[in-house]
C-alpha cells in the first residue's frame, strides 16, 4: 500500500512537472564558466565534473567523494578561450578521457586518463576559433574519431582515429558561417554516421549526409535559425526516424525539426522569447518515458527544461533564474538516486553547479541498484554495443536482458563486473 502511494505520488508530480530543484555549488571563481559536464574519471562509481573557464583558459575537473564534495584539479591554465568539454573514452581502455576546445588557440585537445592522473595531447592548433567538440565512430571502424566546428574557420570538421590515438584531419565544410556546434547521429536511417551544424552567422541548421565512405553531402534543414548556435539529432517523436534540435541565441528560439522518414523536414517552435537561446539536450527530465528538452538562457540568467506531454507539445519550467550568464546545462543522474538532475555553468556566475531534483526516481522501488553511470548515456540505432569482456544488460527495473536487441528505450550495461554504461536505444 505504501509502495502505491508513493507511485501516485511522484506520477501526480511528474504530470503536473512539479519538481523542485536544490542548488549545490561546486565550484567558485572559475573566471568565465562556460561549459560543464559529468563522467565517472576516477572509477570510482560516483560523477565526477569537468569544465571550461573563458577567461581563466582553464580546464579542470572536480573529483567526487561519494558524499558530493569536489576536489579540484588543474589540467591547464593556458588553453586560451576555453570553449567546451566533452568527455569519452577515445583511447578504448574503459576510463573516461576528456576532449576540449580552446577558440583563441584554435585548438582540439586530448587529455588521457591512464587511471592514475591525465596526459595532454594535442590534435590540432589549427581550427580558428575552435569552439566545440564532440567524439563518436565516424567511420565505424571500432575506435572514436572527433568532430569539431571553428567559428573563425568557418569549419566542420572530422579528425580521424587510426585506433592509435593518430588524428587525421578532413574538412567536412570550410564555408559554414560562424560554425558553432556540431554533433553526430544516422539522419537518413542508413546505418552510418551522418553530421549535424549550427552556423552563427549563416543562421543554418544542416546535415551532411555520409555515403558510407564519409564523403559528406550537405542538406540544410533551416537558413533563417537567427544566430544557430546548437544543434543535436534525436528520435523526439518516437516515429523511429532521427528529428533535429536546435538553439538560436539571436532568434531566443528553440526548436525542433520533424523527419518525416524521408529527411524533409517540418519545424515546430517549442519557446520563443528565450533571449539567447545557448545549449540543447533531449532528456526524459520527468520520468514518464518521453523526452523533454533541457536548455540555457544567457540573457535570462535561465536554466530551464520544456516538459514534453507526449505528444511534443512542451511546456516551460524553470530550473533557476538567478545563474548569472548560463551557458551549459546537462541533465543527468549527480547524486545517484535515478532521477535527473542538471549539472550547469554559468559565465558571468564564474561558477559550476547541479540542481538535485526531488522527483522520485525508481530507486525508491526495491529494485536491483545498478544505475551508476560511468559515463555520458549512448544513443544508439540497432543492437546495443557490447565490449569484449565481459558484461550483463539490464532494463531500468534492474531486470537482466538477454537480447542485444531490445525494445526501444534505456538500458544499463555492467562491463567486467565495474562500470556501468547508460544506453540509449532509439530505434
Amino acid at each position: 500500500m505504501c509502495r502505491l502511494t508513493i507511485f501516485s505520488l511522484m506520477f501526480a508530480s511528474t504530470l503536473l512537472g512539479q519538481i523542485a530543484w536544490t542548488q549545490h555549488t561546486v565550484a567558485t571563481g572559475f573566471d568565465g564558466a562556460g561549459w560543464a559536464c559529468a563522467a565517472d574519471f576516477d572509477n570510482d562509481d560516483d560523477l565526477d565534473i569537468v569544465g571550461a573557464a573563458w577567461e581563466a583558459d582553464a580546464i579542470a575537473w572536480w573529483e567526487n567523494d561519494g558524499a558530493g564534495m569536489y576536489t579540484e584539479h588543474v589540467l591547464t591554465t593556458t588553453f586560451d578561450g576555453a570553449a567546451r568539454v566533452h568527455a569519452a573514452d577515445l583511447d578504448g581502455n574503459l576510463d573516461c578521457d576528456i576532449l576540449a576546445a580552446a577558440y583563441y588557440d584554435g585548438e582540439i585537445t586530448w587529455w588521457k586518463n591512464d587511471g592514475s592522473g591525465f596526459t595532454e595531447y594535442i590534435i590540432t592548433d589549427s581550427l580558428a576559433g575552435a569552439y566545440s567538440v564532440y567524439a563518436a565512430d565516424i567511420d565505424e571502424d571500432g575506435d572514436m574519431d572527433i568532430l569539431a566546428a571553428g567559428r573563425i574557420a568557418n569549419t566542420i570538421a572530422w579528425f580521424e582515429n587510426d585506433g592509435n590515438e593518430n588524428f587525421t584531419r578532413h574538412d567536412i565544410c570550410t564555408v559554414f558561417g560562424d560554425a558553432s556546434d556540431v554533433h553526430a547521429a544516422d539522419v537518413d536511417n542508413d546505418g552510418d554516421t551522418d553530421v549535424l551544424g549550427a552556423a552563427g552567422t549563416a543562421n543554418d541548421i544542416t546535415w551532411w549526409e555520409n555515403d558510407g565512405s564519409e564523403n559528406f553531402t550537405l542538406h540544410l534543414i533551416d537558413g533563417s535559425f537567427a544566430g544557430a548556435t546548437a544543434v543535436c539529432g534525436i528520435d523526439l517523436d518516437e516515429d523511429n526516424d532521427t528529428d533535429v534540435l536546435g538553439a538560436a541565441w539571436s532568434a531566443g528560439q528553440i526548436a525542433w525539426w520533424e523527419n518525416d522518414g524521408s529527411q524533409g523536414f517540418t519545424k515546430h517552435i517549442i519557446t520563443s522569447g528565450f533571449s539567447g537561446a545557448g545549449s540543447v539536450q533531449p532528456v526524459d527530465i520527468d520520468d514518464d518515458n518521453d523526452l523533454d528538452v533541457l536548455s540555457v538562457a544567457w540573457y535570462l540568467n535561465d536554466i530551464a527544461w520544456f516538459e514534453n506531454d507526449g505528444s511534443e507539445n512542451f511546456t516551460q519550467q524553470l530550473v533557476t533564474g538567478t545563474f548569472a550568464y548560463a551557458h551549459s546545462a546537462q541533465g543527468i543522474d549527480m547524486d545517484d538516486d535515478t532521477d535527473i538532475d542538471v549539472l550547469g555553468a554559468g559565465i558571468q556566475a564564474d561558477a559550476i553547479a547541479w540542481w538535485e531534483s526531488d522527483n522520485t526516481g525508481t530507486s525508491e522501488y526495491d529494485r536491483p541498484q545498478e544505475h551508476n553511470l560511468a559515463f555520458l548515456p549512448t544513443i544508439v540505432h540497432g543492437p546495443l554495443p557490447v565490449p569484449d569482456l565481459p558484461y550483463t544488460i539490464y532494463d531500468t527495473s534492474g531486470r537482466e536482458v538477454l537480447t542485444v536487441l531490445p525494445a526501444p528505450g534505456i538500458y544499463f550495461m555492467k562491463i567486467d563486473g565495474k562500470s556501468i554504461h547508460k544506453i540509449i536505444k532509439v530505434r
